[in-house]
C-alpha cells in the first residue's frame, strides 16, 4: 500500500491562505466593525462577531469573502406587521422588515465608503474593497438560545434562524475527534469542489457540512483515507455502491429524487437547496469517478503511482 500523506499535506499548505492575505482581512473587516459602530448605527448594534469559512478556519486560497454577523436591537427599527411565533422564539415577537434593515445597513455602508460599490444582496449587504469583499449579515438575537439568530431574507420577506457559532463549534469539535485532520480535509475537498465544471459543483458551505455529518463520528486514519471516505460517503448517500461499510447516512441524501444536506447546527435549513437534477448527477458522477482513483491510490506499488492518482482525483 502506497501512502501520499506529505504530499498531501504540502497541497494543503500551498491552498490555504497567504499570511499577508490574513492580515489584510483581518485589518480590513475589523475596521469596518469599528467605523460601523459609530454614529447613529452605534445605539442600534449590540455586538458584532465573524462568521463563514474564514472564521472558522476552514477556507481555501483565495479569501473571496468575509463575513461579519452585525447583532441589532430591532426596537429601533418599525416592526408593525412583522409578527413571528415559533418554537425558536416562544411567543409571538414583532421582526422589522427585512429590506428595511439590509437598506439601513446598505446606506451606513455607503456613508463610510464613499468610494467603494456597496450593494444589498438576499441576506447581507456586501462591500467591495480592491482586495477582499466583506458580506455584512444583520441578525436578532434568539431570546431563549444565545447560539441561534435570526437573518434577514430579502426574497421570502422573512428571518431565517441560523447558528453561525454553532457552526464552527461543529467544526472545531470535529476537528478534535479526527486529530486535527477534519479541517486540513475539508480545505481539500474545497479545492476538488472548486476544480469542478460549474456545473457539477456545490457551494462550498455544503461540502464542509457533508463533511461534518460524515465524520462527526467516523474516524479517518489520513488524509488520504480522509478523501476516500468522503467520496464513498457521497455513493452511500447517493444510492450507488459502496467500497466500505456504511450504516447512517446521517440526514444527508442525495438520491434521484431528492438532495438534501442538512445544516449541522439543526436549524432546518437544507445548505444544497437550490441544486438541480443534473447538477447533482454529475457531482455524484465525479465523487464516484474519484472514489476509483481514490481506491487505485492504495492499492498502488509506489508513492509516485499513489500521488498521481491523488492528483487526478483532485485535478491538481
Amino acid at each position: 500500500m502506497a501512502v501520499c500523506e506529505t504530499q498531501l499535506w504540502e497541497l494543503v499548505r500551498s491552498i490555504e491562505p497567504s499570511q499577508s492575505q490574513k492580515e489584510g482581512a483581518s485589518r480590513s473587516q475589523n475596521y469596518l466593525r469599528d467605523t460601523l459602530n459609530t454614529g447613529q448605527m452605534a445605539s442600534r448594534i449590540v455586538k458584532t462577531y465573524l462568521s463563514g469559512s474564514y472564521s472558522r478556519d476552514t477556507a481555501i486560497y483565495p479569501i473571496d469573502d468575509v463575513d461579519i454577523i452585525v447583532v441589532i436591537d430591532p426596537s429601533y427599527w418599525n416592526t408593525a406587521g412583522n409578527i413571528v411565533s415559533s418554537v425558536l422564539f416562544g411567543p409571538p415577537f414583532s421582526f422589522p422588515p427585512p429590506v428595511a434593515i439590509l437598506q439601513t445597513f446598505a446606506n451606513a455602508i455607503r456613508c463610510r465608503y464613499p468610494v467603494s460599490s456597496v450593494f444589498g444582496q438576499r441576506r447581507s449587504v456586501r462591500l467591495q474593497l480592491n482586495h477582499l469583499n466583506i458580506d455584512v449579515v444583520p441578525a436578532i438575537e434568539d431570546k431563549n438560545d444565545a447560539s441561534l439568530i435570526r437573518i434577514p431574507d430579502r426574497n421570502a420577506e422573512k428571518w431565517i434562524p441560523t447558528s453561525p457559532k454553532q457552526h464552527s463549534e461543529n467544526a472545531s469539535a470535529v476537528n478534535k475527534f479526527q486529530n486535527r485532520m477534519f479541517k486540513p480535509l475539508v480545505k481539500l475537498l474545497k479545492y476538488w469542489n472548486g476544480n469542478l465544471p460549474s456545473t457539477a459543483n456545490f457551494k462550498s458551505f455544503a461540502i464542509e457540512t457533508m463533511a461534518v455529518r460524515a465524520f462527526r463520528n467516523r474516524n479517518f486514519m489520513s488524509l488520504q483515507d480522509g478523501l476516500l471516505h468522503f467520496f464513498d460517503f457521497v455513493a452511500f448517500v447517493s444510492g450507488n455502491r459502496t467500497e466500505l461499510s456504511w450504516t447512517d447516512k446521517s440526514g444527508v441524501s442525495l438520491g434521484w429524487l431528492s438532495c438534501s444536506v442538512p445544516d449541522a447546527a439543526e436549524t432546518g435549513s437544507n445548505t444544497a437547496a437550490g441544486v438541480d437534477g443534473e447538477r447533482k448527477k454529475r457531482f455524484v458522477n465525479s465523487a464516484l469517478r474519484n472514489r476509483v482513483r481514490m481506491v487505485e491510490s492504495f492499492k498502488a506499488l509506489s508513492v509516485d503511482i499513489a500521488w498521481r492518482k491523488v492528483s487526478e482525483a483532485l485535478k491538481i
